[in-house]
């Protein structure tokens, strides 16, 4: 048996193969975005991206970097999507009918079309060319707007021909990552939702039902006569609830109440994210 050692070469950063690895590595986490701006830096050139998912009347950002990831414009990239400044794109209306096709599609934006008169300044101030992919992938339909600074050239004729062969490609990683992104579990949720919390006592806990709706409730921060109110029964059936609840979980405060949760939903959203990425990576 022959094993061979992979050294590393000065230049392996650069090279399409080290690229295309870095990025299959961030689908799902925050390394997706700078690994998507060195794939095209090194791909076409380009200096930022921004990616989002295409709806019939909505848009949203799939992810934004710039090669150099503290310049990325994250107020511009936020202005059209939230202000509905994409609905004045030219491009992005194009984009719309183009993803009704099979195929992916390249549009060059021609930024002395009057329909930037308004929207140059605001969003692509600093923009010598921009090109937008769109295609649909598994779970919907994405645009990939690519774009080169002022202090380059446009974009060359050989580098958008790269671009187009990569197409498919790049619009089944932005379907990929999109979608194992929905899956993750929403810290914010934990203590904001209460259909969340209750779904968690529920499934991890002996809690009888009546027992759980007190405790989510209690965790969600209703009183005693708002949690009466929320299940029409008495003040006082509420606290035997809670005192009942207590007993069969061994606590004996809120605070103790509030990390028993916490603890069992992070054990809880980790194995629903796990299994909801598996799914969609496969």
């Amino acid at each position: 048996m022959m094993t061979l050692m992979v050294q590393d070469q000065p230049d392996a950063g650069r090279s399409p193969e080290i690229a295309l690895a870095r990025l299959v590595d961030g689908l799902g986490n925050d390394r997706f975005g700078p690994a998507l701006a060195s794939y095209l830096h090194g791909l076409c050139g380009a200096d930022h991206f921004a990616a989002f998912r295409l709806g019939h009347d909505e848009l949203r950002e799939v992810a934004a970097c710039c090669v150099q990831p503290e310049r990325t414009a994250r107020d511009r990239v936020e202005s059209y999507v939230k202000q509905g400044l994409w609905k004045h794109d030219p491009a992005m209306t194009e984009a719309q009918r183009c993803v009704e096709g099979a195929a992916a599609a390249i549009i060059h934006v021609d930024f002395s079309d009057h329909g930037y008169d308004d929207l140059r300044p605001r969003v692509y101030p600093h923009v010598r060319d921009r090109i937008l992919l769109c295609g649909r992938g598994a779970n919907g339909a994405f645009g990939l707007s690519v774009l080169r600074a002022d202090s380059h050239s446009p974009f060359a004729h050989e580098a958008i021909e790269k671009l187009g062969q990569a197409a498919e490609l790049l619009v089944a990683m932005l379907a990929k990552h999109a979608n194992v992104c929905q899956s993750r579990p929403n810290v914010a949720q934990a203590l904001t939702s209460l259909p969340e919390i209750e779904s968690c006592i529920v499934a991890t806990s002996p809690l009888p039902r009546r027992e759980a709706e007190v405790c989510a409730r209690i965790l969600y921060g209703l009183s005693s006569v708002g949690i009466a109110l929320d299940l029409t029964v008495s003040e006082e059936t509420v606290k035997t609830y809670r005192k009942r609840a207590y007993q069969r979980l061994v606590i004996g405060s809120e605070r103790e109440l509030l990390t028993w949760y916490l603890a069992r939903w992070s054990r809880w959203s980790a194995e629903r994210f796990q299994a909801a990425a598996s799914t969609a990576l496969h």
